[in-house]
């Protein structure tokens, strides 16, 4: 399966990678002016660990790797340990969250970096920046991907904790998404006219209890973390989750179902779907998520999405991997 992968800045395309800082960035909307957002720095880090996911190439492994500054141990504090940062330069260190970290784990533990998976998963602090703290469950996935001989016991109890809250998660999302009237509709149809058209019509209530809904990026992310936990493919807890997760799994987000391991997802899937502007995967497309997606011309797409299409090869390269690993 031939990727899209193009290297530098020079091509016109939503995505490029710099050759020199080695991060993925993408080029804001025309219309947003935010010097800060141009190119799209604060979701670096994450969006360059799809990359590394996706292309497998040591230059985006190098730029993950750089996003973590080592400070020692000493007169201010009693051990060495990696602060993360939104992108290389010390960018975002004060607010880099549990996202771009997890992503960043992911990429090393799925390309099987074991020595720097566990150098940085051995010594991110609980505190991951000034803004954002570790959450109990995610403590214990980050100490799950080290080499610690109480690995499967804090794999266990990740994955403990996720049925344990899961459930009541997805049913409350179940009831505000009936209060809300989201439906899902394909790929093809979706654009960001269906969710403010339906969001236009929310009285009072149905706004205030849009904010306690599970967004997509949240599943999307717990689905990997699921995924990479070190444990027996006969673990019950993941074999339970996954099945529970499935059931809000949307139909046409493939890469999220071969997560999950639903392995009816077809090569005909992988290969019929078409690159989008925004990453599909984390994005439910039943009127909740509000990002701007899928009103560019032809024309546009034809030309920007030409290259680095991240969201078709990211499903590529996972379809091929647990397809193989499954045989």
């Amino acid at each position: 399966m031939k990727n899209t992968f193009v290297k530098g800045s020079h091509i016109r395309s939503k995505k490029f990678f710099n050759v020199y800082d080695q991060m993925m960035y993408e080029h804001a909307w025309e219309w947003n002016q935010d010097p800060n957002k141009k190119i799209g720095q604060g979701d670096a880090l994450w969006r360059t660990s799809l990359a590394y996911i996706a292309w497998n190439n040591p230059e985006l492994k190098e730029g993950i790797l750089r996003c973590f500054r080592k400070v020692r141990g000493g007169h201010h504090f009693k051990k060495d340990f990696y602060q993360a940062m939104r992108c290389t330069g010390r960018r975002g260190e004060d607010d880099v969250s549990r996202d771009h970290v997890c992503m960043a784990l992911t990429s090393l533990s799925l390309n099987n970096d074991t020595k720097e998976l566990n150098e940085l998963a051995s010594k991110i602090p609980y505190r991951i920046s000034r803004r954002m703290k570790m959450t109990p469950d995610f403590w214990c996935w980050v100490k799950s991907l080290t080499d610690s001989k109480y690995r499967k016991l804090f794999s266990n109890l990740f994955l403990l904790f996720q049925l344990i809250t899961l459930p009541f998660i997805l049913g409350l999302n179940w009831v505000i998404g009936k209060i809300l009237g989201l439906k899902s509709i394909s790929n093809k149809e979706y654009t960001t006219n269906y969710s403010y058209d339906m969001r236009d019509n929310w009285n009072g209530f149905q706004k205030l209890i849009y904010k306690s809904y599970y967004m997509g990026y949240a599943f999307h992310l717990c689905c990997w973390q699921i995924y990479v936990t070190p444990v027996g493919k006969n673990n019950i807890l993941k074999k339970l989750l996954k099945k529970l997760l499935l059931t809000h799994c949307e139909k046409e987000n493939f890469l999220l179902r071969l997560l999950l391991d639903d392995l009816t997802v077809s090569k005909k899937d992988v290969d019929d779907y078409i690159p989008q502007e925004n990453y599909r995967w984390q994005m439910r497309f039943d009127g909740s998520n509000h990002t701007f997606h899928n009103l560019k011309s032809q024309k546009w797409k034809n030309e920007f999405l030409k290259d680095n299409q991240l969201d078709k090869d990211i499903l590529k390269t996972m379809y091929k991997l647990i397809k193989t690993t499954t045989i």
